[in-house]
């Protein structure tokens, strides 16, 4: 082993005895947005710890190599955990096999990156299941293992959410808007539109809009934590090729909402949506980078 990836683990060994590793798990992260931020966490928060989730075992390892090259002094900083989002036994056997490996720690996580998911082109049910049932599992499953204090959650969205809020009836954008909307509300309005509609041109944004208000609800339900949902913007990825991106997820600034709502002390307030720039953006229209932050009225 080098001398400097002794160093670095010796630093790791006496940062652990204070407790102040921090550590996040990323889903989805084999490769493209998710990998990104995992690589940009470990170069960017010297004291951070990546758990890169990945469905299959083989391109999760090869992810995790693939980082170590671009960031060698991540040595130490990063393992894989096999994780299939919409799997209940794979999600409940990440949970056990993360607090197996720190068994002296009740909650040995700092954060969750709640990435994985598909793109366009699929049916509702499809949809939903993959980018807002996969995000609840996950969320419900790992928040006992997060510090209960200050531990952090960023539900990855879309600017696609607010895109699709924005063409809805004055009910229906209530619905997704509001905070007086109910889990039991919200869920009955995905059932029905799994049931009575298949439009794969609105499934995508469906499902990001469902992202941004059960983030609400979640914040509301853990108080203690600071959860919040944003836009990475729209990056070249397998999910885009063709579609007009042209940003890679290297190129882009994916990563800067989710590291900004993952570890910086300036979040102000949670339940939010923030826009790729990490500015809160609105959850009925689009709100560009660069743009004026919005502003809530009343309640919101």
């Amino acid at each position: 082993m080098k001398a400097s990836h002794i160093l670095v683990l010796v630093m790791l060994l006496l940062i652990d005895g204070g407790n102040a590793i921090r550590r996040v798990l990323v889903t989805g992260a084999n490769k493209g947005i998710g990998r990104e931020i995992c690589r940009r966490i470990l170069a960017d928060v010297p004291d951070s710890y990546v758990i890169l989730g990945s469905r299959n075992a083989l391109r999760g390892k090869d992810a995790v190599r693939t980082i170590l090259k671009q960031e060698p002094s991540a040595e130490g900083r990063i393992e894989m955990v096999v994780l299939d989002v919409e799997s209940d036994e794979s999600v409940a056997a990440a949970v056990a096999s993360i607090a197996a490996r720190f068994p002296n720690e009740p909650e040995p996580l700092h954060g969750l990156c709640n990435n994985a998911g598909i793109g366009f082109g699929k049916s509702i049910p499809a949809t939903l299941s993959a980018n807002y049932y996969s995000q609840k599992r996950v969320a419900e499953a790992f928040i006992p293992l997060l510090n209960p204090a200050r531990g952090r959650i960023c539900n990855i969205a879309s600017a696609s959410g607010p895109t699709y809020v924005r063409t809805l009836d004055t009910k229906l954008r209530e619905l997704f808007t509001s905070p007086a909307t109910t889990p039991k509300m919200l869920q009955e309005e995905l059932e029905r539109q799994a049931r009575t509609a298949n439009e794969e041109d609105v499934a995508y944004g469906l499902s990001k809009a469902a992202v941004n208000q059960w983030t609400r609800q979640l914040a509301r339900e853990h108080p203690s934590l600071v959860i919040n949902s944003c836009s990475p913007g729209y990056v070249l990825t397998d999910l885009t090729r063709g579609m007009g991106a042209t940003n890679t997820p290297e190129q882009s600034n994916c990563h800067v909402a989710p590291l900004f709502l993952l570890f910086d002390e300036a979040v102000p307030a949670s339940g939010w949506y923030f826009g790729s720039d990490a500015v809160r953006s609105p959850l009925d229209r689009y709100r560009g980078p660069g743009d004026p932050p919005y502003v809530a009225v009343g309640d919101d």
